[in-house]
């Protein structure tokens, strides 16, 4: 299991890699959904709104990355995450785990979200991490605090921030971010103009 997890870098696989040309193709799609949400506002009442899908593909050669995104998603309780990742030897699929031990050894297990409080535990409602395969693969580091996870990476971040500016590894680099930056105005430019468009490496890119 834990060959799977280090060969899985944090961050989407491809933003890191230092190539000459990469090309976008970007749809969008526009649906009613039912939500009592708008943007961040609570509705009154139930209310059907516009709902924006955008689906990109980042076509890196040897690699693709499909984007798949609806902003509604955050709020309404009927549109939900979706996340794959794949490789030579096995793939991630939202929460479910496979992969080739060899080649006659398939492995497969649930990434397991651990929470307190529940059925008669009385310790108060925190996130505890996320088991594989009987180990912990993310122990919260706040843990009795009442986060939600938008709370916990925020409090990651801080922290983090705090032990590199006291000389420590960074967490999220200007290189990082620029990147990560570059990869979505891409994404909107090729929705803008309704077309593929081509991208090549940047400045902190070819420094690294």
């Amino acid at each position: 299991m834990k060959n799977v997890f280090q060969s899985i870098p944090g961050k989407f696989a491809i933003v890191n890699t230092v190539v000459d040309i990469f090309t976008f193709a970007v749809d969008s799609v526009i649906s009613p959904l039912l939500s009592l949400f708008s943007i961040d506002v609570r509705l009154s009442e139930d209310a059907t709104l516009p709902s924006q899908q955008i689906l990109a593909y980042l076509d890196f050669g040897d690699k693709l990355g499909v984007y798949d995104f609806c902003s509604d998603q955050y709020r309404p309780w009927i549109r939900t995450s979706r996340v794959l990742v794949r490789g030579d030897r096995g793939e991630i699929n939202n929460t479910q785990v496979r992969y080739l031990e060899d080649i006659l050894t398939p492995i497969q297990y649930e990434l397991a979200r651990q929470e307190s409080s529940k059925i008669g535990n009385l310790e108060g409602y925190f996130h505890r991490g996320y088991m594989a395969g009987g180990e912990w693969i993310y122990r919260n580091p706040f843990i009795d605090g009442r986060l939600n996870d938008d709370e916990i990476a925020t409090a990651t971040c801080l922290d983090q921030m705090a032990r590199y500016v006291a000389g420590g590894p960074d967490l999220y680099s200007l290189a990082d971010a620029a990147q990560d930056q570059y990869l979505s105005s891409m994404i909107h430019q090729s929705l803008e103009i309704n077309g593929p468009v081509r991208a090549s490496t940047q400045p902190w890119a070819m420094a690294r």
